[in-house]
This record gives C-alpha cells, sequence and structure tokens, in this order.
C-alpha cells in the first residue's frame, strides 16, 4: 500500500535537481511515491529528469509559483502521508521512514523534521559558527535529534522538510496561492499553512531524525541579500498580522511597537558594524520591521 507521496516543487535547477532525486530514490522505505512538479523550467531540467521519469511522476505548468506547483502535486498525491521538500537538497536515506514512523507512534496530523545546511568549503567560519543568525542566506531549521510535540515558541517548520496528513489538507486547506507582494510571490506559504494548522488543533510533532540536508550558496551570504530576505519576510508578517484582527495603538497607519523597535533596531545596526553575526543579527529584526512599516502604510492607501 502506498504510504507516502514525496512533492518536489522545482524551477530552474538542471544543475541540482538530479542529486535530489538520487537521494529520494534511495530511501530505506518502501512504499513511497516521487512527484515533481516543473513549474515552467527553461534550463533544461526536464532532460535532466528524463532518466528518472520511469521512476518518478513528472508534471508540468506555467511558471506561477511554489505554492501553485506544491497544491498541484497534493491534487496528485496517491499517499496517505504528503511530504515536501526542495528541489536542491539531499534527503538522509531514512528520512520517508522517520516521517512514517512519528506519523504512526504519535497519531500526529503535521511533521517537521530537520535541516542541516551543507556550506561550501570557501564557507567563511563566522558563517559556519553562526548559522541561524543569517535568515535566507543559511537554510537550517535545527532543535535537536529528538521527536517532541511542537513547541510553539519555536519557528514555524520549513518548506525543506515537513509533512501532512492528506486528509488533514483536504480539511484545512492547501498552500495559499495568493501571497503576492509587488507581483512577486512571499516567502510566507511554509509559515502560513502551519499557522493554520496550529489554529485548527492539529496534531503537531517535531521529529529531529527525519533529516534533509541543504546547500549554502555563498552569493546569499551578503548583507544586501539578508536586507532583501528580511524585508519580504516582513511585508509577510503585516499581512498576517493584519488578518488576525490584532488591536494596537497606530501612529500614521502603522503600530506603535514597530516605529520603536525600528529604532531601537536602527541603533544595534550602527554599533554592531565590526561584530559580523551581531551586525546580521540586528539587519533581520531591522529590515523585517521596516518591511511590516512598508506594508502597513501600502494597506493604510488601500494598495
Amino acid at each position: 500500500m502506498l504510504k507516502v507521496s514525496v512533492v518536489v516543487a522545482t524551477y530552474n535547477r538542471a544543475s541540482l535537481i538530479g542529486r535530489c532525486m538520487e537521494s529520494l530514490l534511495t530511501q530505506t522505505f518502501s512504499y513511497y511515491e516521487i512527484i515533481v512538479i516543473d513549474d515552467g523550467s527553461t534550463d533544461g531540467t526536464k532532460k535532466v529528469l528524463k532518466p528518472f521519469l520511469g521512476k518518478i511522476r513528472y508534471f508540468y505548468q506555467k511558471n506561477a509559483g511554489v505554492s501553485k506547483a506544491r497544491n498541484l502535486g497534493i491534487q496528485q498525491a496517491k499517499g496517505e502521508y504528503i511530504a515536501f521538500t526542495d528541489d536542491d537538497v539531499i534527503v538522509d536515506s531514512q528520512w520517508v521512514a522517520f516521517l512514517v514512523k512519528c506519523f504512526q507512534e504519535n497519531n500526529c496530523d503535521v511533521v517537521g523534521g530537520r535541516v542541516l545546511p551543507l556550506f561550501p568549503d570557501e564557507t567563511p567560519l563566522w558563517v559556519r559558527n553562526n548559522p541561524a543568525k543569517i535568515s535566507g542566506g543559511v537554510v537550517i531549521y535545527d532543535y535537536g535529534q529528538g521527536t517532541v510535540v511542537f513547541d510553539p515558541s519555536h519557528y514555524r517548520f520549513i518548506g525543506a522538510n515537513f509533512a501532512f496528513r492528506k486528509q488533514v489538507l483536504m480539511e484545512c486547506g492547501t498552500f495559499r496561492e495568493d501571497l503576492k507582494y509587488d507581483g512577486r510571490i512571499s516567502m510566507g506559504e511554509d509559515t502560513e499553512i502551519v499557522e493554520r494548522m496550529m489554529k485548527k488543533n492539529k496534531v503537531i510533532y517535531y521529529c529531529g531524525s527525519a533529516l534533509v540536508h541543504h546547500p549554502v550558496y555563498i552569493k546569499r551570504l551578503t548583507l544586501r541579500y539578508a536586507a532583501r530576505w528580511n524585508m519580504a519576510f516582513g511585508r509577510f508578517s503585516a499581512r498576517q498580522e493584519q488578518e488576525e484582527n490584532k488591536h494596537f495603538i497606530y501612529w500614521w497607519g502603522v503600530p506603535r511597537y514597530l516605529w520603536k523597535g525600528l529604532i531601537v533596531d536602527f541603533l544595534k545596526l550602527c554599533t554592531r558594524v565590526f561584530h559580523r553575526p551581531a551586525l546580521y543579527d540586528a539587519c533581520r529584526g531591522f529590515f523585517r520591521k521596516l518591511g511590516m512599516v512598508l506594508e502597513y502604510r501600502k494597506m493604510m492607501r488601500g494598495s
């Protein structure tokens, strides 16, 4: 009986998708399928996937974003559980087995796993020692190797490694496709769907044994990239906060706490210039709040 459908959305990752498929095809668990949704790639991705077509299910759509690609994967999935990962990762050989074990032993609805960075040789030592501070530049999700009930105080699971009972997705809804800012899709879809499951009191577990390795790209380890990434996440956070109808004191259409936080984080930026980890940490706080301020102002104007 088919237990798990692994859905991989891909876009222009011809250089890495083959390595991802090889790791997915060497799982110790037998009863699973691999579904690849090609979101309009133009770089020869389909050619790279051709040798795998007898072992995977391949679907193509015009470029419409990762949420729509994942939702197509959900429509096509035949498994009782649907797992998601990225097109550039290397998954541990027991990844699927540990996800299934967590679902079955804990009777849970959602499982999120551990994501560790794969650093290229030229990665600076300070980055290796402070990966969690490089928001966006380093993909990491690590709360240890254990299996525990999800702690609401922790960061939400990320799309490189989480899985859902299919019935729960049918009941609670799939990935939102409307989270767009300035014509681009936000990175908030993963966070939003986990938040939704929490609000509906679904049983959520973290499984540290379900391990995925995610590559680190040197070109993303810049302050400029960190600023752009955190501003975009801030825009998503403002929309999410607004939808929750939280009550704030507003100054010029923006919650007062954001103006105060922006000033504090700006001062941190100015005083931490010569300490890289602290500087990136301050960058995360400042630009995330700046993104929220800009989005609140945009919402106030009705645009």
